[in-house]
This record gives C-alpha cells, sequence and structure tokens, in this order.
C-alpha cells in the first residue's frame, strides 16, 4: 500500500506541475494576442480557444493536488470548535460524501466520454476537434478524486482506531 501511495503522491504531483504550466502557456498565449492585435494588426484566432481549453484541463488535473494537500477554502467557523474525536467524524463524513459523489461523476463522465467516443462528437468553434478527449478529463479527475477521498476515509479510520 505505502508503495501505491508513493506512486499515487508522485503522479498528482506530476498532473499539478502540468496543470501549472497551463497558467504559464495561457500567459504567453495571451501576451502574444495581444501583440498579433496591436501592434501586427493580425490577431490569431486560435488564442482564446486555448486558454479555454486549458482552463478546463487545468482544473480537473490540479484538483485532486488542492485536496491532498488540504490547499482548498475551507469554512471552519464549527470544525475548530470541535473536539479532536468529533472533527475527526466529521472529516470521515465529509470524506464519504466525497467518494459519493466521486463516484457518481465518474461513473457518468467515463460514460459519457465513451458515447462521444463511439459517435464521434466533435466541438466545432475555431477548432474542430473531437469531444471524448476533454471529456475523458473529467473522468481522470474525479477517478483522482476518488482515490484520494477513500485514503483520507482510511487514514481517519486508521486515526479513530489508533486512539481506542
Amino acid at each position: 500500500m505505502k508503495r501505491f501511495n508513493n506512486i499515487f503522491d508522485k503522479f498528482v504531483g506530476t498532473l499539478a506541475i502540468i496543470a501549472g504550466s497551463f497558467i504559464f502557456f495561457q500567459i504567453l498565449v495571451e501576451c502574444y494576442e495581444v501583440v498579433a492585435r496591436y501592434f501586427l494588426k493580425r490577431p490569431p484566432i486560435w488564442g482564446v480557444e486555448f486558454c479555454e481549453y486549458t482552463l478546463f484541463l487545468l482544473a480537473f488535473l490540479g484538483t485532486t493536488w488542492v485536496l491532498k494537500n488540504n490547499a482548498h477554502i475551507n469554512v471552519t467557523i464549527l470544525i475548530e470548535r470541535l473536539k479532536p474525536r468529533r472533527k475527526t467524524y466529521c472529516h470521515l463524513f465529509a470524506s464519504l460524501m466525497g467518494i459519493l459523489i466521486s463516484f457518481i461523476i465518474f461513473f457518468f463522465a467515463l460514460k459519457t466520454t465513451w458515447e462521444n467516443y463511439l459517435t464521434g462528437v466533435k466541438v466545432v468553434k475555431t477548432l474542430s476537434i473531437q469531444k471524448w478527449p476533454f471529456l475523458s478529463f473529467i473522468a481522470l479527475g474525479y477517478l483522482l478524486l476518488l482515490i484520494e477521498f477513500i485514503r483520507q476515509f482510511y487514514g481517519d479510520i486508521k486515526n479513530l482506531a489508533e486512539k481506542i
């Protein structure tokens, strides 16, 4: 199990770095677009669309890293007033809800990705591209979230067992 956790953590970290690099590329593309529009009078037609797609991918590649590192926004006004054992129970409940919701979204994202792959649905904007590769990132993102929620749930169960 420890080996799986190490591999999983490295994979999630790598995806977070890739997601972060998308921000850098978005900045470069937008700067190029501004220069091309105002100085060269020839704006690229693909710039905004590129940023839309990378923003979409960024969300699903970085979410698990955010959850793993507890870097998301928390409203803790109630939780911080609880005793440690009750905090653990609240975290268990939150992880259980995360498992349930992640599984449902993963299942439907996988189903939709497969249907779009079979039917060849395309997104037609400036560029005409297959839709299923983008939908597969939703499935991947929620699969990784599901695994992380299971890991957190297991860790909380283990903590409760040690305190008994």
